[in-house]
């Protein structure tokens, strides 16, 4: 799930920065993402929206 997650925000996939915070909010809660993963992410997307 990690690698897809990063591809998709790298592409900038999801229309907003809140969707995909959203989607890595649903995998974390279901411990499809490691907590370094979900930090690394969530940085991510912080990251790659804000342009």
């Amino acid at each position: 799930m990690y690698k897809a997650m990063k591809i998709l925000i790298e592409k900038k996939f999801y229309k907003t920065a809140d969707v995909a915070q959203n989607k890595l909010d649903v995998f974390y809660a279901a411990n499809r993402l490691s907590d370094d993963a979900y930090i690394e992410l969530t940085a991510m997307v912080t990251d790659r929206y804000s342009e």
